[in-house]
């Protein structure tokens, strides 16, 4: 739709958006006052954690120049956004400069988090008003699906419908429309929220642990929860953005509790602004011992000292509660500290919600999908509304002596009693113009697991997972186990799955709507087996999961996976035994079995080493090449390349590095829009199927033999000596390369699939029985994180 896009203003949103824009394979021009500043930008861009590229190589999109010598090029542009200082006058005097330049169809958007369209737009001609609207991204561009759009009494309809499809279709976005009022929708509602929760600690006393512990995950919020978050975005942005809401809307009248305290403002002086400047509300400081520590702010004395624990017994019993609505209730109307924090809170966030209803925006489903899309929330404010009880929320609120807004009043009086009704394929939200429900306006291209099982009935299910019908002949296995590990039921699933697709299908997807796709095994039951030494029964569990795997790997009908976010472990080697892939564009997906002192056994050694092989048949170089044969450049650089890949256990930070990597092939996609993945997959399911067929396990792979495995386990021990790894990461590298080069063949030889599976499955159980890895393995399950012993 655009086939090249001018970003001027190089500075964090900028250059975000440039990113982005790469990632979708569109070009931009990036300008800023001095294009060496550009330059400088693009160098700490390559640097960004998290990544803002999908992939580096894509910076060659991004053309960097000058807003004093290069604006002329915005000729080539279809679409301009300005993202310059936050400033009227500056902005104004930008326009001034590109109104000459501008021809008839190009369109021209402000990313302004809150500054009118009106006054934007005041002196320009009435052609260049017909092309403005306001395209107001969330940093950071690539990982936040909200962009708010805005026009004005003058926009041109079709501008803002071309704006809407470029950024849904294209780019990936969710699209809010928003009203021109300050603050829009996403950050009038935050910047309420953070202002209230600030005023009310001072008032009640709380301290900052308190509150980042009771409003985060535990109501269905993001782990940044508050305090977190303002270190992220910075104070002195949060101290504007309130100063800025407070004086341009005299009519909000819960206006005062958008004011920061005055200790804010000393933080501001001090520098003390987060993230940027390396302390805020936390600061991690570097102890003696090396170690660091992260200190919190105590905003009485304005010092730092060491956090202090909060419990409370709705807190602890969250933690085993998945769904969001039963945590929000069981903190918000818990009879302890945690819910003396969370009602007060809670309930001056969704009043202020009602009451902004039409003034931000015509409908609680744009508020909704605004918090969702911008800020994380699990849920919406109104979603968070239906979840508490309107009736119930109401009857608190006047029981504490306080009125429930007239919406909500409505809704119980008028409306059925909550705000959002219908059926998973045809959901209603309260509507207040007509008192009543309407249809929610759905996103074109999307389909959901929820939404299939509420018009078929599952063929079948268990509880780690279900076989969903998507019609058409296509099937679904849906994982629902905890981190959708993989377990017993999750392979009997998959077997039924596949049974299925084969006796009357098209084919199969495995897919679900949890927060990932899929962690890996179920550790703790590997654990287990391994402490009670029950190597038959661990035999058995990797000699099902191997057959499954190949079952999916030449299955009469296709087997797509539509993985997304987290795929590891066992998820990648699910994924990688698929006739095809189709992910969404942001999956972090790995073989991380070393971190737990394993090496993949479900068919990752085996399909690793196929990956690599075809990379470098295409990749094949006359220099350089070992033990050559003519297909592939010889069969020592595909192990190589599998064991960095599994022994260094690299993770993909989006699908398209995937594909550079190996996990993806050439011929598997991904999808910008991760909302739009299962319909994605149903559809290249459907176009493979008209022509699959089925291949049959290969006996042909080529391997180096010892030769091959000490080049590898050589490269291992120097690795050692150079202190880059531990001893126990030289006993898995070894074992790793004796399965990848072969086994015990002491030269180059050609082998098969279930030969290498052998191996796998021998040195998996070889790993399993050793000390360190049931260390790794019980770290792992206790932290989180990865033992390095």
């Amino acid at each position: 739709m655009f086939r090249k896009v001018a970003v001027l203003g190089a500075g964090i949103m900028g250059r975000g958006i440039a990113a982005h824009l790469a990632n979708a394979g569109i070009p931009s021009l990036l300008l800023d006052l001095k294009k060496e500043d550009v330059v400088q930008g693009l160098e700490q861009l390559k640097k960004a954690k998290p990544a803002l590229l999908y992939d580096a190589a894509d910076m060659k999109l991004i053309t960097p120049g000058s807003l004093m010598e290069d604006l002329q090029k915005i000729a080539e542009c279809d679409w301009i956004v300005e993202a310059i200082v936050e400033k009227r006058e500056a902005k104004q005097s930008l326009y001034g400069k590109l109104e000459s330049l501008l021809k008839p169809k190009q369109i021209v958007s402000s990313n302004t988090s809150g500054i009118s369209w009106q006054l934007l737009t005041e002196g320009r001609s009435a052609e260049f008003r017909r092309q403005f609207c306001i395209t107001h991204f969330f940093n950071p561009v690539r990982y936040l699906k909200l962009v708010e759009l805005v026009g004005g009494s003058a926009t041109d309809p079709s501008v803002l419908k071309t704006m809407e499809g470029f950024l849904t279709d294209t780019l990936g976005k969710g699209v809010v429309w928003a009203k021109d009022t300050p603050g829009f929708v996403a950050n009038r509602i935050g910047i309420f929220a953070i202002g209230n929760t600030l005023q009310m600690m001072v008032e009640r006393g709380w301290t900052i642990e308190q509150v980042d512990a009771v409003m985060g995950p535990a109501i269905g919020w993001p782990k940044t929860a508050v305090f977190r978050l303002v270190d992220l975005i910075g104070l002195d942005t949060i101290a504007h953005v309130a100063r800025d809401t407070y004086e341009r809307c005299p009519r909000d009248t819960a206006r005062e509790r958008i004011q920061l305290p005055p200790f804010c403002a000393q933080m501001v002086e001090k520098k003390w602004l987060g993230n940027k400047t390396g302390q805020g509300f936390y600061w991690k400081q570097k102890q003696t011992d090396g170690r660091r520590e992260i200190l919190s702010l105590d905003w009485s004395s304005l010092e730092y000292r060491a956090q202090q624990k909060f419990k409370a017994p709705s807190l602890g019993a969250v933690r085993e509660i998945e769904d969001a609505g039963e945590r929000l209730r069981t903190v918000v109307f818990a009879d302890d500290d945690a819910g003396r924090i969370a009602w007060p809170l809670v309930s001056d966030l969704l009043c202020y919600a009602a009451e902004r209803v039409p003034d931000i925006a015509d409908d609680i489903v744009n508020i909704d999908r605004g918090m969702r899309w911008g800020y994380n929330w699990e849920m919406g404010p109104f979603q968070m509304w239906d979840a508490l009880g309107v009736a119930k929320v109401s009857e608190r609120l006047a029981k504490d002596g306080r009125a429930a807004p007239p919406l909500a009043e409505q809704v119980l009086t008028k409306g059925s009693g909550t705000f959002y009704g219908g059926t998973m394929q045809a959901p209603t939200h309260f509507d207040l113009s007509t008192k009543g429900h309407c249809p929610v306006t759905q996103p074109a291209g999307i389909l959901t697991l929820a939404a299939a099982k509420a018009a078929r009935t599952p063929i079948a299910t268990n509880d780690s997972a279900t076989l969903v019908d998507l019609g058409d002949g296509v099937f679904c296995v849906e994982f629902h186990t905890k981190m959708n590990a993989i377990d017993e039921g999750v392979l009997q699933m998959l077997t039924r799955g596949l049974d299925e697709a084969e006796a009357r299908g098209a084919g199969l997807i495995l897919h679900n709507e949890g927060t990932n796709f899929c962690v890996g095994a179920n550790l703790m039951l590997i654990f287990l087996e391994a402490q009670q030494q029950n190597w038959k029964r661990i035999d058995e569990i990797v000699r099902v999961f191997q057959g499954l795997a190949q079952r999916m790997t030449y299955c009469a009908k296709p087997v797509v996976a539509a993985p997304f976010q987290l795929t590891l472990g066992g998820g990648c080697e699910l994924s990688l035994a698929a006739s095809r892939i189709c992910a969404a564009a942001e999956t972090y997906i790995g073989l991380v079995e070393a971190g737990v002192g394993l090496i993949p056994a479900g068919g990752g050694c085996k399909n690793m080493l196929l990956r690599m092989e075809a990379v470098c048949a295409v990749e094949r170089k006359e220099q350089g090449q070992i033990w050559m044969s003519p297909k592939d450049g010889g069969p020592f650089p595909k192990v190589r390349r599998a064991f960095e890949t599994i022994a260094f256990a690299k993770v993909a930070t989006s699908a398209k590095e995937a594909q550079r990597i190996g996990y993806l092939r050439a011929s598997d996609a991904y999808t910008i829009d991760g909302d739009r993945v299962l319909a994605d997959a149903k559809a290249s399911l459907l176009a493979l199927a008209k022509t699959y067929q089925p291949g049959t396990p290969r006996t042909d792979i080529a391997l180096p033999g010892k030769g091959g495995e000490m080049a590898l386990v050589n490269a291992v021990r120097e690795a050692r000596a150079l202190g880059q790894i531990t001893d126990y990461d030289v006993v898995i590298g070894e074992k790793l390369a004796y399965v990848l080069a072969g086994g015990n063949y002491s030269t180059v030889h050609q082998t098969s699939e279930q030969d290498v599976l052998d191996l796998e499955r021998e040195v998996f159980l070889q790993l399993c029985g050793m000390e360190k890895t049931h260390e790794r393995i019980q770290h792992m399950l206790m932290t989180g994180k990865p033992l390095r012993n």
